[in-house]
């Protein structure tokens, strides 16, 4: 454009010079220097435009990098993100295979008879509270006499049936005794503001599958307490996804603990 600013000056050094030698008239001069200076002008302003676009053009580029750095960012993170998914979806068909050898008995070797017997005792104890599967080695709470609704606080009659728990692993004839808790929820969503709230603050997901990790994470606390070695226990979540068949929820509320012989 500015070449064109350029032809138009020389062409206007020609008008002057022909004004010069008197070939046109003062008018006709006039009327061509007013032409030069107007489209001197529409010059001037096509290359403002040029300028301009050329600025929103720039721009355009940078951001279209940007966006294409963010696209190429979300792919990595999908990409990562399934990884993690599978990885979390295999390790819980282990665990859910796992619950089902447990559930079935295990095949593992039976408990000494004498914790077998006090088992059976705590059960009498606390008949609405406690089952206790003598075959299996399978001891059942009922969630809703262990925990207020949404919460993982265990209510006091059963922290004093786990504590006595405690006690009868922590014997010397139990000592080879291993503990797997496992919570486990109905279907109902967790909804309540003060339970998210709390899922929130102990690091879990905010749904059926954080709750009951919480809520056999507290168990857990309650047995090392009573000097139930950490190494002997493990905890998990099921969530909702393995309820008992023909059950109502309040018998799907509800935690399980495994006992087996370890080595």
């Amino acid at each position: 454009m500015r070449r064109v600013s350029v032809v138009v000056g020389l062409v206007l050094v020609g008008v002057l010079a022909i004004a010069s030698t008197g070939c046109v008239s003062q008018r006709d001069y006039d009327s061509l220097l007013l032409k030069n200076r107007e489209q001197d002008k529409l010059l001037q302003d096509k290359d403002m435009d040029i300028a301009r676009l050329q600025e929103r053009v720039e721009a355009m580029q940078a951001r279209s990098g940007d966006a294409q750095v963010l696209l190429d960012g979300k792919d990595k993170a999908l990409a990562e993100a399934a990884r993690e998914r599978d990885e979390v979806r295999k390790a819980f068909n282990e665990l859910l295979e796992a619950y089902r050898r447990l559930a079935a008995g295990g095949g593992g070797q039976p408990l000494p008879p004498e914790v077998d017997i006090a088992l059976k005792q705590l059960m009498a104890e606390y008949p609405d509270l406690l089952q206790y599967d003598s075959a299996t080695g399978r001891l059942r709470f009922a969630s809703d006499i262990t925990f207020d609704s949404g919460s993982n606080v265990v209510k006091p009659e059963a922290r004093t049936a786990l504590t006595k728990l405690a006690a009868i692993l922590s014997s010397d004839v139990a000592k080879k005794i291993h503990a797997t808790i496992i919570g486990h929820t109905d279907t109902d969503p967790v909804k309540k503001p003060t339970t998210i709230a709390l899922l929130k603050e102990l690091g879990k997901t905010t749904n059926n599958m954080g709750l009951s990790i919480a809520r056999a994470e507290s168990v857990a606390e309650i047995l090392k307490a009573g000097k139930v070695e950490a190494a002997r226990i493990i905890t998990q979540g099921m969530g909702e996804t393995q309820p008992i068949p023909g059950a109502g929820k309040d018998k799907n509320r509800r935690v399980e603990i495994f006992l087996a012989m370890g080595a």
